[in-house]
Order: C-alpha cells, then sequence, then structure tokens
C-alpha cells in the first residue's frame, strides 16, 4: 500500500526481504479515494520502479498473502488479507500539525483496523503508546525494529563507496536533512544552503542536502527553483527517493532537525549539529526531544564552519550510544525478526539463508560543481596553495589571500559572471574558438578545457600549454593554478587543495 513517497521508501527496505525470493510476488497499489496530504510526486516515483501497480478496485477485489503498509491512514480494513503496518519514519516521534494526535497512531483508524493487522514496532516502549490507543492492537503488535536503520548498520562498511559517489573523497561531507513543515530545519531557515556554501571552502567540504518528500510535495520543479541558487553555488539536492540513506552513511556532519533523519545519523554514531528552532510537534519524552539535550545547536549569529568543525573535533564515538537503544531494539536484528514476521503472515516457509538487507545502492546523481569560483592564493616557487569558494553575490571570500581572480564555466554562467571572468572553462570541442572568446570576453585572461582526467589545455593571450595532475583533480582547479603562475608557468610544480598536495606538469602544445 503506497500512500506517500515517504511510505514508498520505507517499504522498499522492508520488501527487500522477500524480492529474491521466486515464490513471492510483490505488487503495488494506491487508494485513489483517499489521497494524502503530501502525495504529491509520489505516482513519478512509483513509476519509476516499473513495478507491477494494480488499480484499487482490483486491490480490494484480488486475493492476496499479506498487505504491508506504512501509514494507519490507509484504508486496510477494504483488503481481505494480513496486513503488516510499519511507521514511516524512525517510530512515533511528532504529532500531526495542530493536533495532539501521535504520527502513526491516529485513534480511529487504529480502531477500525481488522485484527488480522500486526504493527511492526521499533521498540517495546511503543507498544505502550499504541495500547494508549487501542489495547487490542498492542496485543497483536510485534517489536521488530527499523528496516532503515537495520539497511544501513548493514551498509556501513562502504561508507567510502558513498563518499564517492557523493564526491566527497578527501573532503567534509556536511549533509543537510530538513523535515517538512515552518519549524523544519529549511522552513526556519530556507537561506541557511547559500550561506553554509559561501562559507565553506569547495576543496574541503562538500555540501548536500535530503529534503523530506513532504517538502518534495510543493513539487519537484519548485522546490529545485527554490534552491536553484545554492545548486549553482555547487550544493547538490538528493531526490526524495534515493541516496539519503548513502549520504548519512557518508556524512562528516550532519546539520538536521526533530525529524527521523536526525535520530538515524546519532544511530550511525554521525556528528550532528540540530537546528536552533525547537518544534511544538515533537512528542514529549520520545527519542527526538531526547536528541535535542544531548546535540549542539545551530548558532546563526557565528561562523558556520567553525561550528561544523567543533562538532566534528569533539564528537566522541558512542555519544549517542544509550539514546540510540531506547528509539530502536537491537537494530542488527531487524532483518532476522522482521523476515520471520513477514514469512510468518504469509504462511510460507522462510529461506535457508540467513536473513539480511542488501546493501544501500551508491547514488548515481551527477555532481555540478559551482558554477563560478572566486579563488585566492599563496604561491612559493615550489607550491602553489589555493583557497576556493562558490561565487556568491554579496558575500566576501572568508580567506582573502593573494591572486584573487574569478573562474567560470561559460555554459552555466550567467552574462554577469561571464564578463567578470578571469577564467573561461569550456568544454573540449570549444577549443578553436579560444582566441575568439578572449576577445569577446576582455576580461578574461585564459580559457581551460577539460582533454581528460587530470589532464586539461590551457589558452592565455600569448600560448597554448596542456596541464597533467592528479586524475581526480578538476579543470578549475588545474587552471587556476595556471592563472597564478603565469606569464611563466614552470614545466613542474605542487598545488594544495585543501589537505590534499599533488604533483602538476605543463608542457607547450
Amino acid at each position: 500500500m503506497v500512500r506517500t513517497t515517504a511510505t514508498l521508501t520505507r517499504l522498499l527496505d522492508v520488501i527487500a526481504l522477500v524480492t529474491a525470493d521466486r515464490r513471492v510476488q510483490v505488487v503495488f497499489t494506491v487508494d485513489d479515494r483517499n489521497g494524502a496530504m503530501l502525495a504529491t510526486g509520489m505516482r513519478s516515483v512509483l513509476d519509476s520502479l516499473d513495478a507491477l501497480v494494480v488499480p484499487w478496485a482490483d486491490a480490494v477485489d484480488g486475493a492476496f498473502d499479506l498487505v504491508l503498509a506504512a501509514s494507519e491512514n490507509d484504508d486496510l480494513g477494504d483488503l481481505a488479507a494480513p496486513v503488516i503496518v510499519l511507521p514511516h519514519g524512525a517510530g512515533h516521534l511528532k504529532f500531526y500539525p495542530g493536533t495532539t494526535t501521535i504520527s502513526g497512531l491516529t485513534p480511529d483508524r487504529v480502531r477500525d483496523l481488522t485484527t488480522s493487522t500486526t504493527f511492526a514496532l521499533s521498540h517495546p516502549d511503543q507498544l505502550q503508546r499504541l495500547a494508549a490507543v487501542h489495547p487490542p492492537a498492542a496485543d497483536k503488535a510485534r517489536v521488530v525494529g527499523d528496516p532503515a536503520l537495520g539497511r544501513m548498520l548493514a551498509s556501513s562498511h562502504r561508507a567510502h563507496s558513498y563518499r564517492r559517489g557523493l564526491d566527497a573523497t578527501g573532503r567534509q561531507l556536511v549533509v543537510l536533512a530538513s523535515t517538512w513543515g515552518p519549524d523544519s530545519l529549511l522552513g526556519s531557515w530556507p537561506d541557511l544552503p547559500e550561506r553554509l556554501l559561501a562559507e565553506l571552502p569547495v576543496d574541503q567540504y562538500r555540501v548536500v542536502a535530503v529534503l523530506h518528500p513532504g517538502i518534495w510535495a510543493h513539487g519537484s520543479w519548485q522546490v529545485r527553483a527554490w534552491w536553484s541558487r545554492a545548486t549553482e553555488y555547487g550544493l547538490r539536492i538528493l531526490p526524495p527517493e534515493d541516496g539519503w540513506q548513502a549520504a548519512l552513511l557518508g556524512a562528516s556532519c550532519v546539520l538536521t532537525d526533530f525529524g527521523s533523519l536526525g535520530l538515524y545519523a546519532a544511530a550511525l554514531d554521525r556528528p550532528v549539529l540540530l537546528s536552533p528552532r525547537s518544534s511544538p510537534s515533537t512528542v514529549p519524552g520520545s527519542p527526538a526531544e531526547v536528541l535535542a539535550g544531548l546535540a549542539p545547536r545551530l548558532d546563526p549569529a557565528s561562523g558556520l564552519r567553525d561550528q561544523i568543525d567543533a562538532t566534528i573535533r569533539t564528537h566522541v564515538s558512542g555519544r549517542f550510544e544509550q539514546l540510540s537503544a531506547s528509539a530502536v531494539q537491537e537494530p542488527w536484528r531487524t532483518a532476522e525478526r522482521l523476515r520471520s514476521l513477514l514469512y510468518e503472515r504469509m504462511s510460507l516457509a522462510e529461506p535457508a539463508h540467513a536473513a539480511e538487507f542488501p546493501p544501500v545502492p551508491v547514488p548515481a546523481v551527477r555532481h555540478s560543481g559551482p558554477t563560478a569560483i572566486r579563488a585566492s592564493a599563496t604561491a612559493t616557487d615550489e607550491l602553489v596553495t589555493l583557497v576556493r569558494y562558490p561565487s556568491i553575490a554579496g558575500a566576501d571570500v572568508p580567506e582573502s589571500l593573494g591572486h584573487r581572480h574569478l573562474v567560470v564555466e561559460l555554459d552555466r554562467a550567467r552574462l554577469d559572471q561571464a564578463g567578470a571572468a578571469d577564467v573561461l572553462i569550456v568544454h573540449a570541442d570549444e577549443r578553436a574558438e579560444a582566441a575568439a572568446l578572449l576577445r569577446r570576453w576582455p576580461h578574461a585572461t585564459m580559457v581551460a578545457a577539460r582533454i581528460g582526467p587530470g589532464t586539461c589545455w590551457i589558452h592565455t593571450r600569448e600560448s597554448a600549454v596542456v596541464l597533467h595532475g592528479h586524475s581526480g583533480i578538476d579543470t578549475t582547479a588545474l587552471a587556476s593554478w595556471a592563472y597564478v603562475r603565469i606569464p611563466r608557468i614552470p614545466a613542474q610544480d605542487r598545488l594544495r587543495l585543501g589537505d590534499r598536495v599533488m604533483d602538476v606538469r605543463a608542457e607547450a602544445c
């Protein structure tokens, strides 16, 4: 039963335990008569799975062995099959907006469920909340753990591959994880991504945003439009259905709020910085409220880079261990317990092999760096040290050194950026136009084009050279090195980007 993107992603982790079993056919359905407020975009995500989706009327008339849902608000009683209901987040953390009803425990809905319904909970404490709503439901509930956390823990050894997929190798990966609503991290601080990018050097930090599907319910176009400037400055916004688990697993620091992702980050032993604003929707005594008392808070009046660095530096492994234990019981046993429940309710023998979640996939989202980079440098005879930030209107470069210059990707730039550029980055097939580009943009000193991994071609007003560096170095960094060294570009040199020092070689062409 699919109600929203959030419920769909939760259920995909659950069915990952059975999909390889050729005795099991999985179909999806949506109750179109009972639409959810946050369902926008869910259909396109469901369609992208290329799975079998049956109309609601056919689902009601069909014969199934098990129904899975991640919301009690679906009309589950209309389906003639055993039902398992799971929370679509990290337990019972929030009230529905403007009410005292805990999300996942709507009294009328819980009482209307049939006697064949089993609530799958993550911790025994949740049994008490369920019993307060409807004691018979608590009597049939099972504590199985949390499938999203269980899958992440089963993938934790692959953290470096997730960092590579998010282009964060050799950098601190800063994850912005926001739930939805006016009190959320981005609801209360919508320009946080831009400010963050303005303060973090591009060679030492990568910033990724994970937005709750409730934000995406405004429409994908609208969300990307709201943060289009931040994207131009180098922010990567992950799609709602893919990548958030990988981002948490690879994170160096997670900036978040009172939603489920803060608890998941804590359970993964990641450094956490919480939103400066609390939320009235947080359930008193819940793990989310406990986290608010343990994790440091963002201070809008202080430098963000210093706060992030301090949070990473002072984080003590195991700091959130007791909190995590109070939210999810034995999370490493989730696959075992949940698969046992699934097969029990299907009246089917479990497979002989051990239950385990498949690894979280590596994000397949291509990273685009900032459209324009404001760079400065220090230079000796043996080494050029670059410090680079996204070029953000109205923001000063925090570390202003010598050799200041603007590097711009021409095919992504605005007109004012192109006109102010000192270095123009173009595609390899545009090299023949380099002289004409320098005439058109008289402020520019050179044109650079990537011609292979770690290799770029430079055309100045006097000469052309090919530069060779580490395979992971980008064209903009090599072009900045050349800008610092002109007019006498040495054949051999060294370049420092953040903590990385690499050799650079130049040859005439």
